[in-house]
């Protein structure tokens, strides 16, 4: 018999913004877990710095969005430059969104806000801690830690959860797989405070004959760069300006350097994000190409899909293929968030001088029609990501299996908008547009007696808290009556044009052990 220092429903290993989202998901549900890094302190290296707007909802829905958005600078353009020439413009403010620009703070400040909303539940980050090893059972999974003080311990948990980054040691202790390619040209990366003629409102790429050029405004005055290099190009520090003026065209001064580094692009993926009770999530799974700023994004997204899952199959008894579920929703958008990045990097590093004009042209064109702009935003914001659904309409704005549009309701006590995502306490969302019309007292009946997993919004002309004036949310949705039920994460589960409670309880019975 093993002795067993703790006993956890869920232990995380990793505190990034993967492993802390999903801790403080968990948190927020009463599930009990520990989370564990190996680093002693906190991360103050700025590393991923792009916060797209599907990440900023799911924010919203942990109470965490304001706090980042006061911190962090906000970016509603970006411009594209090709022989240093002015080309194109990509307009994120046209976003089907509350939060239509991309989110620029570093990742250590990020990590920082995710930690302090979990102290405030009443956790914190076990630091100092490594997985040694893990004995896996049916029905759990013992887990040997060791600090940086050579204390052991050994914690028995019902799922291990793999959010240990990149280098995953879960990952190489179960001797996945991480197949995918590795890209031959190496790429610098750096912050830097400079002095240089162009917005700090916007962002800008530029196209040379050299390689291309990526410049973020983190502050008024400190900028990260990114461009490739050539595959036998030595590089140092004392090169950026050159670099940066070669590439742009422009002039700049370069007065500190605050980090710097030289790295190769991966696109890689393990071939299952399930393995019995181990979890994996974030870069452990998957790690493609910083182009975009995607990576991070996808990570969080992973770890707020699992957490309500977990909510279900812990605390509501759920069987495990609602668990499941996870694996099969979150490989299927990696492999998307894999090919997009693999497109854009090859793009990025195509550098020949004779295709210089047609790209430019190409950029010109197709940013000037608006389909196409807000379609290349929209993949970079990862507001297009959709789980696959049997009921799918296609080109259905509103439709099962995609994100639910971030609504906005009209509050009964003083009039004010509220989005839904503001409203979410964890719950299935179920919206009741209720016309008065037909007879809703069974579907009412059903929804109180599982008050524990729906919160119930009616919206009439007249319903309280929230009401629907004009119908404006109704005609909105092409909608007079009928019932949508939003998942935990802000997608649509099911949507009906009626209040028969039939067919909205065959739904729930894939996801709740009652129906």
């Amino acid at each position: 018999m093993v002795d067993v220092d703790q006993q956890v429903d869920v232990l995380i290993v990793g505190a990034g913004p993967t492993g802390l989202t999903l801790a403080l998901t968990l948190a927020r549900y009463g599930i009990s877990f520990e989370i564990i890094d190996r680093k002693t302190t906190p991360s103050n290296n700025s590393r991923a710095i792009g916060i797209q707007p599907r990440t900023i909802e799911v924010f919203s829905r942990l109470d965490v969005a304001k706090e980042v958005l006061d911190r962090a600078r906000t970016i509603e353009k970006g411009n594209l430059y090709f022989s240093g020439q002015w080309t194109a413009k990509l307009e994120f403010s046209r976003l089907v969104t509350p939060y239509p620009f991309v989110t620029l703070l570093r990742q250590n400040e990020t990590e920082a806000i995710l930690e302090r909303a979990l102290n405030a539940h009443g956790h914190e980050v076990k630091r100092g801690e490594s997985l040694m090893s893990l004995t896996h059972y049916p029905s759990r999974v013992l887990a040997h830690l060791e600090s940086d003080s050579s204390r052991t311990r050994t914690v028995e948990a019902k799922y291990v959860v793999a959010a240990d980054g990149a280098n995953s040691s879960i990952r190489r202790m179960l001797a996945l797989p991480f197949s995918g390619k590795s890209f031959k040209e190496s790429w610098v990366l750096a912050d830097m405070k400079a002095r240089w003629n162009i917005s700090r409102e916007e962002v800008h790429i530029f196209f040379s004959d050299r390689g291309v050029l990526e410049v973020f405004p983190l502050t008024d005055d400190t900028i990260r760069i990114t461009g490739n290099l050539a595959n036998d190009e030595a590089f140092s520090e004392s090169r950026l300006r050159e670099l940066v003026e070669q590439r742009s065209h422009m002039p700049v001064d370069i007065d500190e350097v605050e980090w710097f580094s030289l790295f190769r692009v991966h696109n890689r993926m393990v071939d299952a994000f399930i393995h019995n009770r181990v979890i994996l999530m974030g870069d452990a799974a998957h790690i493609n190409s910083p182009v975009g700023g995607q990576g991070m994004n996808t990570g969080i997204a992973d770890s707020f899909n699992l957490g309500w899952k977990l909510w279900l199959h812990l605390k509501a008894g759920a069987p495990f293929r609602v668990v499941a579920t996870y694996r099969d929703e979150r490989e299927h958008v990696a492999r998307n968030v894999l090919q997009t990045t693999n497109v854009a990097t090859e793009v990025l590093q195509t550098t020949l001088p004779v295709l210089l004009p047609f790209q430019a042209l190409g950029a010109d064109v197709f940013t000037r029609v608006n389909l196409i702009n807000q379609k290349i935003t929209e993949r970079i914001a990862q507001l297009h990501l959709s789980y696959p659904s049997h009921s799918r309409v296609p080109f259905q704005r509103v439709a099962e299996g995609k994100i639910f549009p971030e609504i906005e309701m009209i509050r009964t006590d003083d009039g004010m908008r509220q989005k839904i995502s503001e409203v979410a306490d964890g719950r299935f969302q179920v919206l009741v547009l209720d016309d008065g019309a037909r007879d809703s007292t069974e579907l009412y009946d059903y929804l109180n007696t599982h008050q524990a997993y729906f919160q119930i919004i009616t919206l009439s002309k007249t319903s309280r808290p929230f009401f629907d004036q004009g119908n404006e949310l109704a005609k909105s949705l092409f909608m007079r009556r009928g019932v949508l039920v939003i998942r935990p994460d802000g997608y649509l589960l099911h949507k009906q044009r009626h209040l028969r409670v039939a067919p909205f309880r065959d739904t729930m019975r894939e996801w709740l052990p009652y129906a």
